[in-house]
């Protein structure tokens, strides 16, 4: 028999309210917010520089050999991050924003920062060396609305200048949107930006791609995070996590109880 006091109902509400912050998600994504990978740097190049798994950069629509997709971080515009030509260079890639080196072109006060969801994200040209960074999904259920959403933002490289005009396009099992056009002036940035949508299923496997559109030769520069897609009506998973709210109120409970019992015992002592 388990016998409780005080120690054992301090640490059960304790535990309840850390786990408040846990939640069951449906995010059919792998690796949408870009957190397993190969460090900063060009994807799928040879020599290897960086990765994003569960994902696949496709090839360029001009001549190079490689697409120009990236991961990076709230430091590209401060440390940089290598590509195939500037890799054995032991130099980096620059984006225009406050901490940008002098030999770089020097800081701009453009509000460039870190994606929301923080840590590393996704980057990827524009007006060179473009290709679609794409993902198959599977486990759709076949008429079902799923909403897809993610955070995104336009930069540009420290090695052009001039407003740029530049957009992400999605494609979802061949249905197609945009993030619309973001007008970037010369060395600027747009800031971060949510998009959401929903998209009903045809096939129970569809790809998810995404692909920058901006103008050739002024290298401009978008960025992509935390990518989710989610059925709100779709079953739930087995042995499900209770959401934080239910989490929250249990604590909240746990607590109350916690603190009647201990003033009733200090009453009877």
């Amino acid at each position: 028999m388990v016998r409780w006091n005080f120690s054992s109902l301090r640490w059960l509400c304790l535990l309840l309210a850390a786990s408040g912050s846990l939640a069951w998600s449906a995010n059919l994504v792998t690796n949408g917010d870009f957190e397993q990978n190969g460090g900063l740097g060009q994807i799928d190049v040879n020599p290897a520089i960086s990765y994003a798994t569960g994902w696949t950069s496709g090839d360029p629509t001009d001549t190079t050999a490689y697409a120009f997709n990236f991961i990076v971080n709230a430091d590209a515009d401060n440390l940089g991050f290598p590509s195939e030509n500037t890799l054995s260079q032991g130099t980096n890639i620059y984006v225009w924003g406050p901490q940008t080196p002098p030999n770089k072109g020097g800081p701009q006060n453009n509000g460039f920062t870190g994606s929301p969801n923080g840590g590393y994200f996704l980057g990827m040209d524009g007006g060179y060396a473009t290709a679609a960074m794409s993902q198959q999904i599977n486990g759709l259920t076949v008429g079902t609305s799923y909403t897809l959403s993610f955070e995104y933002a336009f930069g540009q490289f420290t090695d052009q200048f001039l407003q740029t005009d530049q957009s992400i396009t999605v494609n979802f099992g061949g249905s197609t949107d945009t993030t619309g056009t973001y007008t970037v002036p010369d060395r600027g940035f747009s800031g971060w930006h949510q998009y959401s949508k929903s998209f009903v299923a045809t096939s129970t496997s569809q790809l998810l791609s995404f692909l920058a559109v901006g103008p050739y030769g002024l290298p401009p520069f978008a960025f992509l995070d935390n990518v989710r897609l989610e059925s709100p009506n779709g079953p739930p998973p087995p042995n499900p996590v209770p959401e934080p709210a239910t989490l929250s109120l249990a604590a909240l409970g746990a607590c109350a109880v916690f603190g009647r019992y201990r003033r009733l015992k200090a009453r009877q002592g």
